[in-house]
């Protein structure tokens, strides 16, 4: 029996620990859900006969390993700056990784160590990154054996609300961590266009989106999405005049959470204090505008 180990049991592990129970009679898996919250943790288990759920605080390096250690692959669904030392338990104790993220630098750099050991690490095994790369190369790959030449490639993705679900004004709604969901808008965004690099910060990232429209779905927003330069070498594009990557938005999106960027509501880096006891016009009023809001 193969035990299988996920790490976290958020929101977007759901539909991954409902998949791989399913599959574990089949393959005969153990599947083993370790979270902070034993209740959460168990609520995602639903007793299954190949499941279990167990109280694991991932921050802790001692606890962590010793888990780690009882099991053969490990999923890996914490915040993204946990990977790097769950990938490193990983190598020393000869385990096989598997997550959502985007390769970190860290990670990237723990490549040849895996190797060595035959150890299998696969990362971007989400919608994005994940199933974008995997469209993208197919479409790719069909233009390339048709004799076809690639001079712009343009990739829009994003977690979209189904249209029967879609009963807020805002037309979004969080299906993971709403912290990341902040945190996947900020830092500056590169990209290539007619040869000429891009890039926009993070004060301006919600003011410059694009307007495109979709074939029977009407109009939507696209804002760039993070560093689209670094897939020019996995996707085989080298020479590619135009290499753009954006996340998709209904439309108001970008206006609205430029608002939210302006009054200082997206900046993480330092803590508010008792923000539980305060109401939204308390904190409405907390930012200073004169060192929260930029022109325009």
């Amino acid at each position: 029996m193969k035990n299988v180990l996920i790490i976290g049991a958020g929101r977007s592990a759901t539909a991954l620990i409902g998949y791989i129970l399913n599959e574990a009679p089949k393959h005969n898996f153990l599947v083993t859900v370790g979270d902070a919250d034993i209740e959460l943790a168990r609520r995602k288990v639903k007793d299954h006969s190949h499941g279990r759920a167990i109280w694991l605080d991932a921050s802790k390096p001692n606890d962590r390993r010793e888990v780690i250690a009882r099991h053969d692959v490990i999923v890996s669904l914490l915040p993204p700056q946990m990977h790097l030392e769950v990938a490193q338990d990983c190598i020393a104790l000869g385990k096989h990784m598997v997550t959502a993220s985007y390769v970190s630098k860290q990670v990237f750099r723990l490549g040849d160590e895996a190797r060595q050991r035959a150890l299998v690490f696969m990362n971007e095994l989400g919608l994005d990154p994940g199933i974008d790369h995997m469209s993208a190369m197919q479409r790719i790959h069909q233009i390339k054996n048709n004799g076809g030449k690639i001079n712009a490639f343009y990739s829009y993705t994003g977690g979209l609300v189904a249209p029967e679900s879609d009963d807020n004004p805002w037309h979004y709604k969080f299906s993971w961590n709403p912290r990341n969901v902040v945190l996947a808008g900020q830092g500056t965004a590169q990209f290539l266009e007619d040869s000429k690099l891009k890039y926009i910060p993070y004060r301006r990232l919600f003011r410059q989106y694009r307007n495109v429209e979709i074939p029977g779905m009407g109009e939507w927003e696209v804002y760039a999405n993070r560093d689209s330069l670094m897939y020019k070498e996995a996707y085989g594009l080298q020479n590619i005049r135009t290499m753009f990557r954006g996340t998709i938005r209904h439309k108001g999106f970008c206006d609205a959470w430029n608002a939210l960027v302006r009054i200082g509501l997206t900046d993480a880096t330092f803590p508010i204090v008792d923000s539980d006891k305060l109401t939204y016009h308390d904190l409405m009023e907390a930012p200073d505008p004169s060192k929260t809001a930029w022109p325009g």
